[in-house]
């Protein structure tokens, strides 16, 4: 199992509209064959910290995912809402 964090810190003020965007990537990613689980959270504590919790199948789920076209949306988006970059951690799990 592939799984990924996404640690993102919106501008503050735009956290209504930057939810409404993440929205259809995380729908869009839910329904996907080789997703097992997609999550978005707020950070307790925070106005404007968000994370993105993925498990996939597999390396090829993970591939298959990256160019889909939600996906594509939100990288050719996300950057509008966000004070820097993304944080990503990447993780292989193999269950025992």
């Amino acid at each position: 199992m592939k799984v990924i964090n996404v640690e993102l810190t919106v501008k503050p003020g735009k956290q209504k509209e930057y939810e409404a965007f993440i929205d259809k990537l995380v729908q869009g990613s839910r329904a996907e064959a080789g997703n097992i689980s997609y999550n978005h959270f707020k950070k307790i504590g925070t106005d404007n910290e968000y994370e993105i919790i993925e498990h996939w199948k597999d390396a090829n789920a993970v591939a298959f995912h990256n160019d889909t076209s939600h996906f594509q949306a939100f990288l050719s988006g996300v950057g509008a809402y966000l004070t820097k970059d993304p944080v990503i951690i990447r993780m292989d799990y193999q269950e025992k």
